[in-house]
């Protein structure tokens, strides 16, 4: 099972800013008030705060999330700007790529989709959270999935 030291720093960032730029992206592609926007925020918090049994990749979700919630990866994470929101969630995207490719080069297979599934649930945990999902939101959703090669849920 991998764990933080067979990543990079670079890599490790990247992987450990992996959540937060799924929610960042996921609140870019949400038509939101304020209230919406406090009920996203949560559900994906808990979607990180806890994850639940993923298989061999478990301790390795837990330590990105336990680090993913430390006020200085909040701190560190980019901020993304752009002049539209398509432009934000292409740049999250973008970002979210580094953490991809470190997950393939360092796990299995299993645990690529497992930890890739997680990131993906806070996606549609996020997408979830206020009054329906939108298509802009599924397809956001599906983007996600597709940078880490897993399959978007229903």
């Amino acid at each position: 099972m991998a764990d933080k030291s067979d990543f990079t720093d670079a890599e490790w960032k990247a992987v450990a800013e992996a959540p937060l730029l799924v929610t960042v992206t996921m609140f870019a592609a949400g038509q939101h008030g304020p209230i919406s926007m406090i009920k996203e925020s949560a559900a994906g918090a808990r979607v990180i705060a806890a994850p639940g049994d993923r298989g061999a990749a478990s301790g390795l979700i837990n330590a990105i999330a336990a680090e993913a919630q430390t006020k200085e990866a909040r701190h560190d994470a980019e901020h993304h700007k752009g002049p539209d929101l398509a432009a934000i969630i292409a740049a999250c995207l973008a970002d979210l790529e580094p953490a991809a490719t470190a997950l393939k080069a360092h796990l299995s297979p299993d645990e690529v989709q497992q930890v890739g599934g997680w990131l993906v649930d806070i996606a549609a945990a996020v997408a979830g959270a206020s009054k329906g999902v939108s298509e802009g939101e599924k397809e956001t959703v599906a983007k996600v999935a597709a940078v880490f090669g897993v399959t978007p849920p229903a």
